[in-house]
């Protein structure tokens, strides 16, 4: 059995064209949802397809920079990983609402969005993910937080002694949350965790599918219901984290190292080189 058939990426290449592809079918496919009645429809989804691919791209190396953190267990690369993958995402997002590339950027912390509006006037704000925040609260039933892990990672880590029920687990990750074995350091099975939170991370371009109602119906639908108009001060709808979960149970519904959601986890994680 060779390494694509184990991992289902043989190398960089066939990684990085699939973390491009992604970032161009949500950045194409959202552009032409969201493009204005007198734009032309081909280059609206062209500008979304190069942009999102742009974004795909960063994606891609922020994942190698976890895979150098995989086997040299050097905390030291997964800083620069997470605000490279951000940027990624924050592309991906831009295209997807037909936005310029640079006109929004956002980094998250845990359940919490930092968003960073650079085009009409400098902004900063801070929103939670409510379904994300749900998911956190979830991992950390009968579970101990690892705060020193959690500030080395920009997410909150926690341990336990059983996951799943199954001794086999070393660790699981869900939204941008992570549950390690107790016992479990550096680069044993953080960087392939990592992995999985960036894959959701990636899907946010999915939200903005949604962009061009919200814009124009929020403000609406708040008049009439005002908690509407504080839901959206105070968060940011994660669409991705259900578009996440659907695309995994597709991918793996055994919930086992099959698909290619695992594969590439393994493929960015693992302390052993395949290529």
């Amino acid at each position: 059995m060779n390494s694509s058939e184990i991992f289902g990426q043989a190398n960089d290449l066939e990684a990085g064209l699939y973390n491009v592809g992604v970032g161009s079918i949500l950045g194409g496919v959202g552009a032409v949802i969201n493009k204005e009645p007198d734009e032309k429809f081909g280059k609206t989804f062209l500008k979304g397809l190069g942009q999102g691919a742009l974004g795909g791209y960063l994606v891609f190396e922020s994942k190698r920079l976890v895979r150098s953190f995989a086997r040299t267990g050097n905390f030291n690369y997964v800083w620069p990983s997470k605000i490279v993958n951000s940027a990624g995402a924050s592309i991906i997002e831009n295209a997807a609402a037909n936005r310029d590339f640079w006109a929004r950027w956002h980094l998250n912390i845990a359940f919490n969005r930092i968003e960073i509006n650079t085009k009409e006037s400098f902004k900063v704000s801070l929103r939670i993910m409510p379904f994300d925040l749900a998911a956190t609260a979830y991992q950390a039933i009968d579970a101990t937080p690892d705060w020193n892990m959690s500030f080395r990672t920009g997410t909150f880590v926690f341990r336990k002694r059983v996951i799943w029920d199954d001794p086999g687990y070393r660790g699981s990750a869900f939204g941008n949350s992570i549950q390690l074995l107790h016992g479990i350091s550096g680069n044993m099975a953080l960087p392939h965790e990592i992995i999985h939170t960036y894959q959701y991370e990636q899907l946010s371009g999915f939200n903005s599918f949604l962009f061009d109602f919200e814009e124009k119906y929020k403000n609406k639908i708040a008049q009439k219901i005002p908690i509407v108009g504080t839901y959206h001060k105070i968060f940011y709808s994660d669409y991705n984290l259900l578009l996440m979960n659907i695309t995994s149970l597709i991918s793996n519904p055994n919930r086992d190292s099959s698909g290619f959601i695992e594969s590439e986890a393994r493929y960015f994680g693992s302390e052993f080189p395949y290529n």
